[in-house]
């Protein structure tokens, strides 16, 4: 070799080793800096199976949107969906280059470096449509330069992963609209109230403009704002020849014409929160709030809006007809503190039932799901008062009691097991109408009569049929039950009346039918399973038994409002602090319930059949147009006329004959004894006569 080369290539000289350390160091800085930020990347597998997070959605019965779970809400679509403005529009704002990058624009990133130098602060980003997809895939939004070229690298992964319109379709379905909304197939439903395939050319332009900023170019915040930023996405389509200069002149002169949403409100609250807790409690909040899941459930909108509005009205004007301390109005502007734990003005719950089904078709369980989240239908457990006899009434009619037969409304006193009292209950009116028949005992909320019932059939014998027929929470099995004095909630109480309704076959209620995946895969399908926990013809003597209740006992107020068959029974606890309706019709079974959180009285007087009794009706006259007809009359039965001071058989003479049911077998035959001849022979004159418009009950 020369001596000149072998001079030249002498390692020993200083400034040769100097460069080959500078040369290394900086090889091998670059090289690890690129194994340190492709480290935590997500390998390609997993860019594969990436899936955004998809709002779960909730149905009515009737397959409407009711709600929706999400973090981001978001409706997926395919790139074959998207208008062709759209793709293109959002290809000349965002990435000219698009289909000719390997998924970094180096000369778009010089620019955006230096114009970025010039101002002194992030003008542009100089981000392909790959790299923002990279970036909101798996990156935060911090501005540093690590992220920037972690974005780079996934960018480059995601390119050999997928084929451009794959990843359009997917950055489509990533963009940040604003108030949790993602995704153009989200945005075109919210801003538009439209398929994504549906989109003119300006609603295309304007859903391109926003994502830029959210919130400046919001066009409910920010019209203005809206409306310049899409005449520049105009400009830029105009000028990258996506649309002719005659569609530019057009479009620039289209107003928004965004949907409105001022003034929504969503009912069901309490509805959803209930279905909220379930599905979180079974799946886990992923599965809530990320899955896209389809809940099938039975609320009825129609139903629930409507008992929504004159369940409000019917307490708002109660409130003022009797000057209410602490109107629900008055919080209203000035909200609850967060540390209540109860609300200071008048609740209330309503519930009902398609009771051949069990499915809910509409429940309130308060008055402001957003200052009170306590539901007073599932949750609350108040006192049903005598509400609480359908079931002393039930077990005695079932065990050999009839209608007709003959009860004492008397005075009675009765010492209590194991202290020194005595259990001395009364009648709301403070009146006695002596031997009255089992039916108007029930009719008229006869508490006296009640007490002797359940001592007759024994309090255990009760509590079995109350939970029978569908009571969950326990009870005292002591002769006070038959007045109402345990704890009891709306839905159960509705539940069980409903199963007299259903002629003796109980269902639980139902809240979800289906549901499914995203992709439609069924998960869960719900029906409830009847079963058989009382007669046909013992449920419809107890039917019949709760039409008198409507048709002229202490709920006849409904008939100022609903003139269809109906059955049911009130309830009013000591001190007036519940009121009660539970009712039904060939169709429904509802119940009402209202009094306040902290048990204090509703006013002197507020009994079910005056305050609870009234909403039903008016509720049902709303919502339920069966007036013609009546309730299913099985066969069984035979129908006599009696008299109702003896329950025997009626004579031409007596003058208080009825038409009454009986189980065939059952019925009287002995004819009355006391109307014989003309006139009248009283047998308990010094009983003071009641005008049962005045009834009430406890």
């Amino acid at each position: 070799m020369p001596r000149n080369i072998r001079r030249r290539f002498n390692i020993r000289h200083p400034v040769q080793w100097l460069v080959i350390i500078v040369v290394s160091l900086v090889v091998g800085l670059c090289v690890g800096g690129y194994i340190a930020i492709i480290s935590d990347l997500p390998p390609a597998e997993s860019i594969s199976f990436f899936a955004p997070p998809i709002a779960t959605r909730v149905y009515d019965t009737n397959g409407d949107l009711l709600s929706e779970f999400y973090i981001e809400r978001r409706e997926l679509t395919t790139i074959d969906q998207v208008p062709y403005y759209l793709k293109a529009g959002a290809i000349c704002i965002e990435d000219k280059l698009f289909y000719k990058h390997w998924g970094v624009d180096i000369l778009a990133l010089v620019r955006s470096l230096f114009i970025n130098l010039i101002h002194m602060r992030v003008v542009q980003g100089g981000s392909t449509i790959t790299m923002q997809l990279a970036r909101n895939m798996f990156l935060t939004l911090e501005q540093t330069m690590v992220r920037k070229l972690k974005e780079m690298a996934l960018a480059i992964r995601i390119e050999r992963t997928y084929t451009k319109d794959e990843i359009l379709e997917k950055y489509l379905n990533q963009i940040n609209f604003g108030q949790g909304h993602y995704g153009v197939a989200t945005a075109a439903r919210y801003l538009f109230d439209k398929d994504i395939s549906e989109l003119t050319l300006a609603e295309c332009a304007l859903l391109v403009a926003i994502p830029n900023s959210p919130e400046r170019f919001s066009p409910y915040k920010h019209p203005e704002r809206a409306t310049q930023r899409r005449g520049l996405v105009f400009k830029e389509m105009y000028k990258s020849k996506i649309i002719s200069f005659e569609e530019y002149e057009a479009a620039l002169q289209e107003s928004l014409n965004v949907a409105e949403h001022i003034g929504e409100k969503r009912v069901g609250k309490y509805f959803l929160e209930g279905i909220r807790r379930y599905l979180e409690l079974k799946y886990g909040p992923e599965f809530l709030y990320r899955s896209g899941a389809n809940i099938y459930t039975t609320l009825n909108t129609r139903i629930q809006q409507a008992a929504e509005e004159i369940f409000e009205q019917h307490i708002s004007v109660l409130e003022k007809e009797y000057n209410f301390k602490n109107p629900k109005a008055k919080f209203d502007s000035l909200g609850l503190a967060d540390t209540a734990t109860y609300s200071p003005y008048l609740q209330g719950a309503f519930v009902l039932l398609d009771y051949r089904t069990g499915e809910v078709k509409a429940l309130i369980g308060g008055r402001d799901f957003s200052q009170s989240q306590w539901n007073h239908a599932t949750q609350a457990g108040r006192q049903a008062g005598s509400a609480f006899k359908v079931f002393v009434f039930t077990a005695a009619i079932d065990n050999g009691f009839t209608p007709a037969d003959i009860v004492l409304d008397l005075p009675i006193v009765l010492e209590v097991p194991g202290v020194d009292s005595i259990y001395r209950p009364s009648n709301y009116d403070r009146k006695f109408m002596g031997p009255i028949t089992v039916r108007n005992a029930l009719k008229y909320s006869r508490n006296l009569a009640a007490i002797r019932l359940i001592r007759n059939i024994g309090p255990e014998l009760v509590v079995q049929y109350a939970h029978i027929l569908g009571v969950k929470s326990p009870l005292l099995a002591v002769v006070s039950l038959a007045l109402g004095v345990c704890d009891v909630s709306l839905l159960e109480m509705t539940s069980a009346v409903g199963t007299i309704a259903n002629l003796g076959v109980q269902v639980e209620p139902l809240f979800i039918t289906k549901i499914t995946d995203k992709d439609g895969t069924i998960i869960e399908r719900n029906e409830s399973l009847p079963e058989r926990r009382l007669s046909e013809q013992n449920s419809y003597i107890m039917t019949s038994m709760m039409q008198s209740v409507v048709n002229g006992g202490t709920a006849y107020s409904i008939r100022q409002y609903y003139k269809g068959p109906a059955a049911g029974k009130t309830g009013t606890t000591n001190n007036y602090s519940d009121a009660w309706f539970l009712g039904f019709t060939p169709k429904y079974v509802a119940g009402v319930w209202l009094g306040f959180d902290d048990n204090k009285r509703i006013f002197r007087g507020a009994t079910g059949g005056r305050i609870a009794a009234p909403v039903w009706g008016k509720i049902m006259a709303a919502i339920d147009t069966t007036t013609q007809g009546g309730f299913i009359i099985p066969e069984g039965l035979v129908h006599l006329r009696i008299c109702q001071e003896t329950g025997r058989i009626a004579r031409d003479m007596c003058p208080s004959a009825i038409e009454e049911v009986f189980v065939r077998g059952t019925e009287p035959t002995d004819s009355c004894d006391i109307h014989r001849f003309e006139g009248r022979i009283h047998y308990h004159d010094d009983f003071e006569e009641i005008d049962p418009a005045e009834l009430e009950e406890f």
